[in-house]
């Protein structure tokens, strides 16, 4: 399985959401995609690697 990951600095991420308020010097953007029903099964194990990533 794979995990993209779009990453995007302060003024690059404020321009395309001028709403936002900047706390940081970037932003990382994890888009979201259907799924196709075979990887349903290893949906938990791949939430855990990422919210063990979002940790760190």
């Amino acid at each position: 399985m794979f995990l993209s990951a779009l990453e995007a600095d302060r003024d690059a991420f404020t321009a395309r959401h001028p709403k936002v308020t900047a706390d940081t010097d970037g932003a990382r953007i994890l888009p979201s995609v259907p799924m196709k029903p075979e990887s349903e099964d290893p949906v938990h194990r791949l939430h855990e690697q990422v919210t063990r990533l979002a940790r760190s």
